[in-house]
Protein backbone atom coordinates (compact mmCIF):
# COMPACT_ATOMS: atom_id res chain seq x y z
CA UNK A 1 0.00 0.00 0.00
CA UNK A 2 2.57 2.32 0.74
CA UNK A 3 5.35 2.37 -2.15
CA UNK A 4 7.98 4.67 -2.28
CA UNK A 5 7.88 7.04 -5.42
CA UNK A 6 10.64 7.30 -7.49
CA UNK A 7 11.41 10.10 -9.25
CA UNK A 8 14.07 10.59 -11.98
CA UNK A 9 16.31 13.35 -10.73
CA UNK A 10 16.55 16.71 -13.01
CA UNK A 11 20.01 17.62 -14.41
CA UNK A 12 21.63 19.85 -12.29
CA UNK A 13 22.73 23.00 -14.30
CA UNK A 14 26.67 22.71 -12.92
CA UNK A 15 27.12 19.31 -13.01
CA UNK A 16 25.91 19.28 -17.26
CA UNK A 17 28.41 22.28 -17.83
CA UNK A 18 30.88 20.43 -15.76
CA UNK A 19 30.29 17.35 -18.62
CA UNK A 20 30.43 19.95 -21.28
CA UNK A 21 33.48 21.94 -20.47
CA UNK A 22 35.04 20.37 -17.36
CA UNK A 23 38.42 19.83 -19.50
CA UNK A 24 38.34 23.34 -20.41
CA UNK A 25 37.68 24.51 -16.95
CA UNK A 26 40.53 22.01 -15.73
CA UNK A 27 43.29 23.46 -18.50
CA UNK A 28 42.50 26.83 -17.66
CA UNK A 29 43.12 25.75 -14.02
CA UNK A 30 46.32 24.09 -14.32
CA UNK A 31 47.52 27.03 -16.93
CA UNK A 32 46.48 29.88 -14.30
CA UNK A 33 49.02 28.02 -11.80
CA UNK A 34 51.64 27.54 -14.17
CA UNK A 35 51.55 31.37 -14.78
CA UNK A 36 51.16 32.50 -11.26
CA UNK A 37 53.86 30.18 -10.07
CA UNK A 38 56.20 31.60 -12.55
CA UNK A 39 55.45 35.03 -12.57
CA UNK A 40 53.94 35.83 -8.83
CA UNK A 41 55.64 39.42 -8.92
CA UNK A 42 54.38 40.66 -11.93
CA UNK A 43 51.08 39.43 -11.06
CA UNK A 44 50.97 41.24 -7.69
CA UNK A 45 52.27 44.15 -9.33
CA UNK A 46 49.01 43.89 -11.48
CA UNK A 47 46.47 43.92 -8.83
CA UNK A 48 47.68 46.63 -7.04
CA UNK A 49 48.03 48.48 -9.99
CA UNK A 50 44.60 47.78 -11.21
CA UNK A 51 43.42 48.88 -7.59
CA UNK A 52 45.19 51.93 -7.53
CA UNK A 53 44.38 52.87 -10.70
CA UNK A 54 40.40 52.00 -9.73
CA UNK A 55 40.85 54.72 -6.39
CA UNK A 56 41.77 57.27 -8.68
CA UNK A 57 39.45 56.69 -11.23
CA UNK A 58 36.76 57.03 -8.70
CA UNK A 59 37.68 59.40 -6.69
CA UNK A 60 38.45 62.09 -10.25
CA UNK A 61 36.82 61.21 -13.35
CA UNK A 62 33.92 59.11 -12.22
CA UNK A 63 33.18 61.45 -9.36
CA UNK A 64 29.58 62.17 -9.05
CA UNK A 65 28.70 66.06 -9.34
CA UNK A 66 26.89 67.43 -6.24
CA UNK A 67 22.95 67.26 -7.13
CA UNK A 68 20.28 69.65 -6.42
CA UNK A 69 17.75 68.98 -4.22
CA UNK A 70 14.60 67.97 -5.45
CA UNK A 71 11.56 70.76 -6.26
CA UNK A 72 8.83 70.64 -3.74
CA UNK A 73 5.50 69.16 -4.61
CA UNK A 74 3.44 70.68 -2.25
CA UNK A 75 1.61 72.69 -4.73
CA UNK A 76 1.44 70.51 -7.63
CA UNK A 77 -0.02 67.96 -4.69
CA UNK A 78 -2.95 69.47 -4.52
CA UNK A 79 -3.50 69.12 -8.22
CA UNK A 80 -2.85 65.86 -7.88
CA UNK A 81 -5.67 65.22 -5.08
CA UNK A 82 -7.95 67.15 -7.28
CA UNK A 83 -7.52 65.16 -10.12
CA UNK A 84 -7.93 61.75 -8.10
CA UNK A 85 -11.16 63.23 -6.62
CA UNK A 86 -12.48 63.82 -9.71
CA UNK A 87 -11.71 60.28 -11.12
CA UNK A 88 -13.22 59.00 -8.09
CA UNK A 89 -16.26 61.16 -8.15
CA UNK A 90 -16.59 60.11 -12.26
CA UNK A 91 -15.84 56.57 -11.30
CA UNK A 92 -19.30 56.90 -8.63
CA UNK A 93 -21.07 58.68 -11.05
CA UNK A 94 -20.62 56.09 -13.71
CA UNK A 95 -21.95 53.74 -11.57
CA UNK A 96 -24.85 55.45 -10.60
CA UNK A 97 -25.37 55.94 -14.09
CA UNK A 98 -25.47 51.85 -14.81
CA UNK A 99 -27.81 51.00 -11.86
CA UNK A 100 -30.15 53.64 -13.17
CA UNK A 101 -30.02 52.00 -16.47
CA UNK A 102 -30.41 48.39 -14.65
CA UNK A 103 -33.83 49.59 -13.06
CA UNK A 104 -35.25 51.43 -16.75
CA UNK A 105 -34.16 48.33 -18.31
CA UNK A 106 -35.51 46.24 -15.79
CA UNK A 107 -39.02 48.05 -15.84
CA UNK A 108 -38.99 48.16 -19.91
CA UNK A 109 -38.94 44.79 -19.69
CA UNK A 110 -41.91 44.02 -18.01
CA UNK A 111 -45.01 42.86 -19.71
CA UNK A 112 -47.20 45.32 -17.65
CA UNK A 113 -46.38 48.52 -16.52
CA UNK A 114 -48.06 50.42 -13.35
CA UNK A 115 -47.63 53.87 -11.97
CA UNK A 116 -45.29 53.04 -9.58
CA UNK A 117 -43.34 51.64 -12.58
CA UNK A 118 -43.60 54.86 -14.59
CA UNK A 119 -42.59 57.36 -11.88
CA UNK A 120 -39.66 55.10 -11.02
CA UNK A 121 -38.20 55.85 -14.35
CA UNK A 122 -39.33 59.32 -14.43
CA UNK A 123 -36.77 59.58 -11.11
CA UNK A 124 -34.40 57.89 -13.21
CA UNK A 125 -34.37 59.97 -16.07
CA UNK A 126 -34.28 63.08 -13.85
CA UNK A 127 -31.14 61.51 -11.79
CA UNK A 128 -29.19 60.90 -14.93
CA UNK A 129 -30.14 64.06 -16.64
CA UNK A 130 -28.81 65.87 -12.30
CA UNK A 131 -25.57 62.97 -13.42
CA UNK A 132 -24.84 64.93 -16.71
CA UNK A 133 -25.28 67.97 -15.48
CA UNK A 134 -23.16 68.20 -12.88
CA UNK A 135 -20.40 66.09 -14.97
CA UNK A 136 -20.67 68.86 -17.62
CA UNK A 137 -20.33 71.66 -14.80
CA UNK A 138 -17.22 70.37 -13.55
CA UNK A 139 -15.35 69.65 -17.04
CA UNK A 140 -16.11 73.49 -17.51
CA UNK A 141 -14.17 74.52 -14.54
Amino acid sequence: MYRKTHFKTRPDLYKELGKEFGSYFLQIGAFWKRISARYPAQIFAVMVTSILLSGILAFTVMRVKVTKPLPSISGSGSDMSQGLGQIVGAGQALKKVLDLQNQINTVLHKDSLTAKDSLLVKNAIGQLENIHHELNTKSNH
